[in-house]
């Protein structure tokens, strides 16, 4: 029976690293972030509709309210004419008021003359009698006359008060009527540049976030990249280990066999737990660095000082989401929270100074938002090693951002750190 080929197997069983799969509510957490910044951008985007459609309203009915305006001054135009139409009647009116006044003027005067009162009675006494009727015929005239010219100028008088009383009347009508719709009017246009100034802000906002969103994607492009590279070297480091340990261990089997087929044996079976010195010599695959990493979940120490003012998976004020975690600190040391090769040591946009570890088995930390970078890329750091000099994100948050990855999937770096 043969023992060593199952006893190689059973080793490399055993020593085959564990990883630590990102959590089913760490995945969560990011998609609802992500679903809560898109809710909230259509959320701007119905109410830009909604801010255009009230700008709308506006505009038209600011543009009834014009027309309106144009009515009546249209009407008061037409009241003015008419007003100096009255105006021209009532000087006729006062003219002929003023010749009635005259005429009464000369009958108080012939009578104020004549102090007899039976002037009239003498007069026709003395007249032919011939003559008497039509005397008396002239005195009626006369009398009717006078009674008419008095009872014209009451009527004069009269209408010249009603035209007056009309004219003032009408003029204040559409002076109230006009103040009441120039008040309309400018209330109307401060709503319509109130709509114009929501409108426009929405706008802003709306252009702002997607430009913020469209910047953090590529940025998330690039640093993908960048790690997508990183994960395709391990890859193919694991083949290269995976493949040089089997052939090793094929080596091994065969020069056991060799020496089996060597070494007479008294029974065909080989006593449990008596293995001997070639057995003892035998050795699983070495734990990769990644198996390594993946065994300190909770024990990491913190890549700086501060305090933890960006959770994973929250809602970043400048749009997105937390990927990491922010620690909000002033310019302090750096340092990498395990053992590892520098991947990458420069600059990228939307980071700022970067750092990434590659720490094997497809785990990489990222250090951004460095004032200064203090290792260079190919460069193997131990725990604890200084990388650099926390400052500034580019989007004006002092400290550091920290991202812990596993096979390009970011996971909560707080899970990690002791």
């Amino acid at each position: 029976m043969q023992l060593k080929p199952l006893l190689l197997t059973a080793l490399l069983c055993l020593s085959a690293p564990s990883f630590a799969q990102p959590g089913p509510k760490e995945l969560h957490n990011i998609q609802k972030a992500i679903s809560n910044a898109q809710t909230d951008l259509k959320q701007k985007q119905a109410a830009q509709r909604r801010a255009q459609a009230a700008l709308s309203a506006s505009l038209n009915a600011l543009e009834k309210a014009r027309r309106e305006l144009a009515a009546i001054t249209r009407q008061q135009n037409a009241a003015w004419n008419q007003l100096q139409k009255l105006q021209s009647e009532l000087e006729q009116v006062k003219t002929e008021v003023t010749g009635t006044k005259a005429q009464i003027t000369r009958l108080l005067a012939g009578h104020y003359k004549n102090r007899q009162p039976n002037s009239i009675s003498l007069f026709l006494k003395n007249a032919e009698p011939g003559q008497k009727a039509r005397y008396l015929q002239y005195i009626k005239h006369i009398n009717q006359a006078n009674e008419q010219v008095i009872h014209n100028l009451v009527k004069q008088q009269k209408e010249l008060e009603q035209q007056e009383k009309a004219i003032d009347t009408e003029l204040n009508r559409l002076k109230k009527l006009k103040a009441a719709q120039q008040a309309a009017l400018k209330k109307l246009g401060k709503t319509r540049s109130t709509a114009q100034q929501q409108s426009n802000e929405l706008n802003a906002q709306i252009s702002n976030q997607t430009q913020k969103i469209a910047k953090l994607r590529e940025d998330e492009r690039r640093l993908n990249n960048i790690l997508a590279d990183i994960s395709r070297r391990n890859t193919a480091s694991r083949k290269a280990q995976a493949q040089s340990r089997k052939q090793a261990a094929q080596e091994r089997i065969k020069k056991s066999n060799q020496a089996q087929k060597q070494t007479k044996q008294k029974n065909n079976t080989i006593p449990r737990g008596n293995l001997t010195a070639e057995d003892r010599a035998l050795s699983g695959p070495d734990q990769s660095q990644g198996g390594s990493f993946s065994r300190m979940q909770g024990r990491l120490h913190k890549p700086v000082g501060g305090s933890v003012a960006g959770r994973f998976g929250q809602a970043r004020s400048t749009g997105g989401t937390w990927r990491g975690v922010f620690f909000a600190t002033p310019p302090s040391g750096v340092s990498s929270v395990a053992s590892g090769t520098v991947a990458y040591a420069g600059t990228l946009g939307g980071y700022g100074n970067t750092v990434v570890i590659d720490h094997g088995g497809g785990y990489v930390s990222i250090y951004t938002g460095l004032n200064s970078i203090g290792v260079s890329g190919g460069a193997n750091v131990g725990s604890g090693s200084y990388i650099g000099t926390s400052g500034t994100l580019p989007a004006g948050e002092q400290g550091l951002y920290f991202e812990i990855r596993y096979r390009n999937q970011p996971m909560n770096p707080l899970s990690w750190i002791r």
